[in-house]
C-alpha cells in the first residue's frame, strides 16, 4: 500500500512537472522535456533534468513549445518579444494574450532568448587576456614572460577590436628577446548581407633584437565571416597597407602592400577548443620580403572563465636585416581568461 501510493505521487510530481516544462519535439518521434534556454548558429541550447544543458541541431527539431514567454528573432530579422511558442494541430506559432497566433517553421527560427546586442541594442563586450612564465634554474638560468591579450566591442552593425602582446626572454641574466604588438581594428558590417563587412587597422610593432624600433601598419581592408558558431568559425580578410619601418642600425625604409588575415576556431573536439591564425604582409616592390605570423594551439577551459592553452607561434621575417634570423619559432604553454 505504501509502495503504491508512493509510485502515485512520484507519478503526480513528474506530471506536474512536465506541465510548467518546455517541450522539443523531434522528427524522429521523441520527446524531450525540460527549458529552452536559447538558440543560436543552428542549435537549440535546451536544459533538461537528467543531462543537464545540451545542443540540439535546429534542423532534427520538429516542434517547440514553451510555458514561459521567450524572445524570438526569425530568419528574416522579425522580432517577436516576450511571446509564447505553442503548437497545434495547424503547426506552430507564436502568441501573446489578445493576438492571433502567427505560425512559422523550426526552421525559421534564427535566435531564441538572444542577448540584447543581438537585437541591434548597444554592444557586448568580449575578451581574454593569456600570460606565460618560464623560469629554469641550473646549468643555464632562463627567465621568460608572454603576455597577450584582445578585446572586441560587438554590435549588429560595426566592431571595434583592440589587441596587443609582449614577450620578453633572458638567458644567464642577459636579455635575448624583447618584443611587443598592439594594434586597433574597426569593422562595419554590410547591411545587405552581416557575414561581410569592410574596416582599418593600426598596428605599431617593435622587435628590440630584430633590430627593428618601429614598425607602423595602416590601411583598409575588406572581409567576410564564412562560419560563425561554436563547431567553426572562419573568417578571412585581404586588404592594403602603408608599412614604416625605423631601425637602430639599418636604413629605415617604408613600402606600399597587400595584407591578408585568416582566423579560425572550432570546439569539433570534446572539451577543447581549436584555432589557428596567420597574418600576412607582402611588400609589392619586394615580394620575397613577406611578413608572416602564424598561430596554431588548442585551448583547455576550466572553470569560470579559466583557461589553458598549448600553442605554436611561427614569425616570418622575409626582409629581416643583417645576420637576424629570418623565421623564429615559440613554443608555449598559457594560462589564460576569457570572457
Amino acid at each position: 500500500m505504501t509502495r503504491d501510493y508512493m509510485a502515485l505521487l512520484l507519478v503526480a510530481a513528474l506530471t506536474a512537472g512536465g506541465v510548467q516544462a518546455d517541450e522539443l519535439k523531434m522528427k524522429n518521434g521523441s520527446l524531450l522535456v525540460g527549458k529552452v534556454v536559447s538558440s543560436e548558429s543552428g542549435y537549440f541550447v535546451f536544459k533538461t533534468p537528467f543531462a543537464g544543458e545540451i545542443k540540439i541541431a535546429s534542423e532534427n527539431v520538429l516542434e517547440v513549445r514553451t510555458k514561459e514567454p521567450v524572445t524570438l528573432k526569425m530568419a528574416d530579422g522579425t522580432i517577436y518579444r516576450k511571446k509564447l511558442i505553442v503548437s497545434s494541430e495547424q503547426g506552430t506559432a507564436v502568441r501573446s494574450e489578445g493576438e492571433a497566433p502567427v505560425y512559422f517553421k523550426t526552421s525559421d527560427v534564427a535566435l531564441v532568448n538572444p542577448e540584447p546586442w543581438l537585437l541591434g541594442e548597444g554592444y557586448k563586450w568580449f575578451g581574454q587576456v593569456n600570460a606565460a612564465l618560464s623560469m629554469e634554474q641550473g646549468n643555464t638560468d632562463s627567465d621568460e614572460y608572454d603576455v597577450d591579450f584582445k578585446s572586441s566591442w560587438r554590435s549588429l552593425d560595426d566592431r571595434y577590436i583592440l589587441k596587443g602582446m609582449y614577450e620578453r626572454d633572458e638567458s644567464n641574466g642577459v636579455r635575448d628577446k624583447s618584443q611587443w604588438r598592439i594594434g586597433g581594428k574597426y569593422d562595419r558590417f554590410s547591411n545587405q548581407d552581416t557575414d561581410n563587412y569592410f574596416g582599418g587597422q593600426l598596428v605599431f610593432y617593435q622587435d628590440e633584437f630584430a633590430d627593428l624600433d618601429l614598425r607602423t601598419t595602416v590601411g583598409p581592408y575588406i572581409g567576410r565571416n564564412f562560419f560563425e558558431s561554436s563547431r567553426l568559425s572562419l573568417s578571412g580578410e585581404i586588404g592594403a597597407v602603408y608599412v614604416d619601418e625605423q631601425f637602430e642600425v639599418a636604413e629605415d625604409s617604408d613600402f606600399v602592400g597587400g595584407n591578408w588575415e585568416v582566423s579560425m576556431t572550432s570546439d569539433i573536439l570534446p572539451k577543447t577548443e581549436l584555432y589557428a591564425s596567420q597574418i600576412g604582409i607582402v611588400n609589392f616592390d619586394q615580394i620575397d620580403g613577406v611578413l608572416v605570423d602564424t598561430i596554431i594551439g588548442v585551448r583547455f577551459p576550466l572553470i569560470s572563465g579559466l583557461q589553458t592553452a598549448f600553442e605554436i607561434k611561427l614569425e616570418y621575417d622575409g626582409g629581416a636585416v643583417g645576420s637576424v634570423d629570418k623565421l623564429d619559432q615559440t613554443y608555449n604553454f598559457k594560462l589564460g581568461y576569457t570572457w
